[in-house]
């Protein structure tokens, strides 16, 4: 059959191909050395796959037929991703395959692609089987380091993959002596920085790990100077850096551009990786080296809090950061916990979070309301640390009355401060509540009133303790458009995009500015929460057990807030399906050049009812952030070119004719008359 003009033709009219097009997947099964010579044997493997679950033996024998006729690398790398994602049994006819593979591989005269995917295809093949995992090793150790550097590169990437499966240390020497070879050193180094990695990883004695670490630190640096493009090497290094600098309590004066330099290369590895993401191989290390720069990105957060007296948002910091951290060998290697990683965080951990009883308080807290949600090993551990804080220091809190969040707190931390720490934390929030309360201006206090008033008949706002915690979210949306309104984009640079006018701000400007506000703000907020009503809610205020969303949009023709409503509120809407029937919709309005800024009175609207035509009365809070602003003095600039294109107007209709006599009425009282 004309396998490869039927394909071309196919491909040439952008079709899906069917193995009807090919005469029937039995045709197809039948002739798998003809299409392993032709131009696109993995199209075809793909196309046979899916009939796997059915016909395995017919697919797999067509498979074998493939790999004894192939001659293309590209292609024959393709089919190697796939036999890497799938089971396959041991057959007579696998071993000729296996043992096909492994002499094109060493067949210096062929390309180094076709080389190479026949390497990765023979580590398919040889999976767990110990007679040809011995054949693929002997193979491997013996490449002669004067062959090509890029087959090298790879083979070092094998060598790799089966080190951390059989640990054979011909694998490890193979490794070192090729790490001096130029051109192929930098993925050398990367392996040998892995297995040391793998090695901290499964260890157990603490300052065995550390050396691990610090070994493997040296090889992805390394690794990274060989090569710019190395980003999964650059990752590792700058993680384990920062890793060794959390177990000894250090800053690094350059944490901050370390920081920025990890997310930054995480972010382009995942792009890279991505172009390739049908490789296993590939794919398994871009997950590790992102599961490690997010729980870098969470050690960070909570190592800046660490220091903190006492928590406000405890649930989320726990949940978002303590958490994951806590058990970052199983989270990032999926490695046994209480090993590796954890033996270098939680010593840490327990330190600085447990050796501080309000910290220690608020997680036994957090576990009485939410540790049935979570892993019971992990939740039972921290249980038993904090308890033991308590048992070992004393004074272990028994409960605490209900009352306003300040007193309550305060009364919470008496428990486990001493007399003096109490009365500071006591003047401490007196004088937070004086000054908020001298402070906020009477725009402020109006758009509590009168969201408080326009929300007074939905019934989850009747109740007291959803009613506080929906105000004080308001309260702190009314200081946020406050700031917004009154800053400038030389004294607040976080306010530049609403004074830009090309290219236009996008949402996300608002919804980070908003979400840097209620953190820096002491507010428990976060951002792109998953599974909310089905969807991702763009903000979360969890006040447990509360929880509101605040959806954040932009608008660019009609930002009435009837237009607003009808385009959005449905969405807002739907987000309160499972918990209270109340939400925020934060706009930005781009709907117009907003050169004379209106008064603060009309950037927000409270509107309920049955919005969703469900027989539910539901209640949202409409704020709207003027963007494309101008600053005070370009309305005095447009009103006087306004008045001088009028006065132009004026003139040359009345020239010709003789000016009235008649005095003007005054339009203002003067000063004198109103006294």
């Amino acid at each position: 059959m004309r396998y490869n003009e039927i394909m071309e033709d196919i491909l040439a009219r952008e079709a899906v191909p069917s193995v009807e097009a090919f005469g029937g997947i039995d045709h197809i099964l039948s002739d798998g050395e003809a299409i392993g010579a032709s131009i696109f044997p993995d199209l075809f493997v793909e196309l046979v796959l899916p009939f796997r679950a059915l016909r395995r033996t017919d697919v797999d024998r067509f498979i074998d037929n493939v790999l004894m006729s192939i001659d293309r690398g590209a292609e024959l790398d393709a089919i190697a991703n796939y036999l890497l994602a799938i089971s396959y049994e041991d057959t007579q006819a696998d071993n000729a395959v296996f043992r096909r593979l492994l002499a094109v591989s060493q067949q210096t005269g062929r390309s180094v692609r076709l080389r190479s995917a026949a390497l990765k295809a023979a580590l398919a093949f040889a999976r767990d089987n110990s007679i040809r995992l011995t054949r693929l090793i002997a193979d491997l150790v013996d490449t002669d380091l004067n062959d090509d550097p890029s087959f090298i590169a790879h083979a070092a990437r094998i060598a790799g993959v089966l080190l951390g499966r059989t640990r054979n240390p011909a694998l490890l020497d193979f490794l070192n002596a090729a790490s001096v070879v130029s051109g192929s050193a930098d993925q050398v180094h990367l392996e040998l920085g892995l297995v040391a990695l793998h090695s901290a990883i499964e260890g157990s004695d603490r300052a065995v790990i550390l050396q691990h670490l610090r070994d493997c630190h040296r090889e992805f640096a390394r690794s990274a100077s060989l090569r710019e493009s190395r980003y999964d090497a650059r990752i590792y290094a700058s993680a384990v850096e920062l890793l060794i600098d959390f177990h000894e309590n250090q800053v690094a004066a350059d944490f901050e551009t370390i920081l920025a330099h990890l997310r930054e290369d995480a972010w382009a590895y995942m792009a890279y990786s991505g172009s390739d993401a049908k490789d296993p191989i590939l794919g398994a290390l871009a997950s590790q080296t992102t599961a490690l720069a997010v729980l870098i990105d969470r050690l960070s957060e909570l190592d800046r809090r660490l220091n903190d007296g006492f928590w406000l948002e405890a649930a989320n910091l726990i949940e978002k950061h303590l958490l994951f951290a806590f058990e970052a060998n199983r989270t990032v290697f999926a490695a046994e916990p209480g090993k590796g990683l954890d033996c270098v965080i939680r010593p840490q951990i327990e330190a600085r979070i447990f050796g501080n009883h309000a910290h220690a308080m608020a997680i036994i807290e957090w576990i009485r309301q939410h540790g049935s949600e979570h892993d019971p090993c992990i939740v039972d551990e921290l249980n038993e640390i904090a308890r033991r804080l308590f048992r070992e220091g004393g004074g272990y809190p028994f409960g605490v009355d209900s009352g306003s969040p300040p007193e309550s707190a305060s009364r919470s931390w008496a428990h486990f401060t001493d007399s003096a720490a109490e009365a500071v934390l006591r003047e401490i929030l007196d004088t937070v509540e004086i000054q908020h309360a001298s402070g906020a201006t009477k725009p402020v206090m109006m758009m509590i009133q009168s969201t408080a008033s326009g929300l007074d008949e939905i019934a989850d706002y009747k109740d007291p303790s959803v009613r506080r915690v929906f105000n004080t979210l308001v309260y702190s949306i009314a200081l946020f458009l406050e700031l917004k309104l009154d800053g400038s984009r030389e004294q607040d640079i976080f306010s530049r995009y609403l004074f830009q006018h090309q290219p236009l701000p996008v949402e996300k400007d608002l919804q980070q500015d908003f979400l840097r506000h209620g953190k820096s703000n002491r507010l428990p907020v976060d951002d792109e929460i998953k599974g909310v009503a089905g969807g991702r809610a763009d903000i979360r205020y969890k006040a447990d057990p509360h929880r509101m969303i605040i959806e954040v949009k932009r608008e660019l023709s009609d930002a009435s807030f009837d237009n607003l409503m009808l385009s959005y509120g449905d969405q807002t809407a739907i987000y309160q399906a499972t918990n209270v029937k109340l939400g925020v919709m934060l706009v930005l309005d781009l709907s117009k050049p907003h050169l004379k800024l209106a008064h603060m009175d009309k950037c927000y609207e409270t509107r309920t009812g049955d919005l969703l035509g469900d027989g539910t009365l539901r209640g949202v809070l409409v704020v709207r952030i003027p963007g494309r602003r101008g600053v005070p003095s370009a309305a005095t600039v447009a009103a006087k070119s306004s008045k001088a294109s009028r006065s132009g107007n004026v003139a040359s209709q009345t020239s010709g004719t003789r000016p009235s006599t008649k005095p003007k009425t005054s339009r203002t009282k003067s000063r004198k008359s109103q006294a």
